[in-house]
């Protein structure tokens, strides 16, 4: 049998990525990369033992699949999420609050009236890019709100974030773009932390207890800085590719659309299968600080480990039919926001917007047809997803009054 041969980094691969990751669960689910010197874990039992096991498969270099010096300890503007126990918890901690589903629930209207103005924009042409004029807008509109980024300012930290992210074929270090974002990005929250503190503490109000915290001595101004990059990126980017892929999706399986639109009650578990079945985040990066035993092969310490959990989330031998896309199937033991300490804080901010975003599609535009030769891609071995999905639709359709 010949030598699997993987690279993540290549352009050919990220387009469909599944074909890779189901040979390498049947062939080498431990599998490591001569070229750029780290393992992949590719089925489900294997990453959940990583993410269990944080004392020795440790978070300090960033969840990018390589070590990223963007992200981790050392880092002009560390992240929280590239930081272990007792950091981790502690910063974590300072923001946990306002991410859980109580509070996201109050985001819900203001969220659903995001979604219907920016579909009345199109009603009338009967065209709209999925993409541009609506998931890369909502969801850095709902996180900017959370971390007071101006309306006039969002479409350059968007962009900051874009160039952050993207990777040219073969491309495995850093770019200038991408420095240049991160410097972008970090300039921008330097200078808006710095105006921000000079407001008396709101303990509701998100970015002001990031300040507070600041203030009470818990993180240096560099660490605010960091969680403002972390939110505009992870706010963003991957709900904005969710969105994209849940499009992309309905619209491959038309019977599965037609499900949805007869019953929009079974969204909450179109929602969790769009999240299993091709959820945004692909790749989730750990550094190996102890020698580590994982289906049979010793991962060193030092070792880069890539746990692949949208091929986790495909793993035959944990879900029944995995590579069959059921929107009533309602499985919640995916991995698409990583498991235990790390999960993704935003889980709950995700599914709320992708349900309600999906609410709305298939209210106004359920007809939408996708123009295949407008469809393109971003590249990160990280976050997969569009970044232009042209739709077609039947024109002059009714607008949907958005609250005051």
């Amino acid at each position: 049998m010949p030598k699997i041969e993987y690279d993540p980094y290549s352009h050919a691969v990220h387009d469909d990525p599944y074909v890779h990751y189901a040979k390498l669960r049947e062939q080498e689910p431990v599998y490591f990369n001569e070229q750029h010197k780290f393992w992949l874990l590719t089925k489900w039992e294997h990453c959940h033992a990583v993410f269990r096991d944080f004392k020795s498969f440790s978070s300090k270099e960033g969840p990018a699949l390589e070590a990223n010096a963007n992200q981790g300890e050392g880092s002009l503007y560390p992240m929280f999420i590239a930081s272990d126990p007792p950091r981790h918890t502690q910063l974590r901690r300072v923001v946990s609050q306002h991410f859980t589903p109580t509070y996201i629930a109050n985001l819900e209207d203001y969220v659903r009236d995001k979604a219907r103005a920016l579909i009345n924009q199109h009603l009338a042409s009967g065209a709209m890019d999925m993409v541009q004029d609506f998931s890369a807008l909502l969801p850095m509109d709902v996180i900017a709100t959370m971390i007071h980024v101006p309306a006039e300012d969002q479409d350059r930290v968007r962009g900051w974030a874009d160039d952050l992210i993207h990777r040219e074929d073969g491309q495995s270090e850093s770019s200038e773009r991408q420095v240049t974002g991160y410097l972008n990005l970090g300039n921008y929250f330097d200078k808006l932390a710095t105006e921000r503190a000079l407001l008396p503490h709101d303990p509701n109000d998100l970015f002001s207890c990031i300040l507070q915290a600041e203030k009470e001595g818990l993180m240096a101004h560099n660490d605010v800085v960091g969680f403002g990059i972390l939110l505009a990126v992870a706010g963003n980017e991957t709900t904005t590719k969710l969105i994209g892929n849940a499009v992309y999706r309905l619209w491959q399986h038309p019977e599965q659309r037609q499900l949805l639109i007869d019953d929009p009650e079974k969204i909450p578990d179109a929602v969790e299968e769009i999240l299993r079945f091709d959820g945004s985040s692909q790749i989730i990066g750990r550094l190996c600080v102890k020698d580590t035993v994982i289906g049979g092969k010793t991962i060193k310490a030092g070792d880069r480990v890539g746990l692949a959990i949208i091929s986790a989330s495909r793993d035959e031998d944990h879900f029944p039919n995995a590579n069959t896309f059921d929107v009533t199937r309602g499985e919640r033991a995916h991995m698409a926001f990583g498991f235990g300490i790390h999960g993704c804080l935003g889980s709950a901010l995700a599914r709320l917007e992708i349900r309600v975003c999906l609410e709305e599609i298939l209210r106004l535009i359920p007809d939408y047809v996708i123009d295949t030769d407008g469809l393109q891609r971003t590249y990160n071995p990280n976050v997969r997803g569009y970044t232009h999905i042209p739709v077609n639709f039947p024109a002059g359709q009714q607008q949907q009054v958005v609250n005051a």
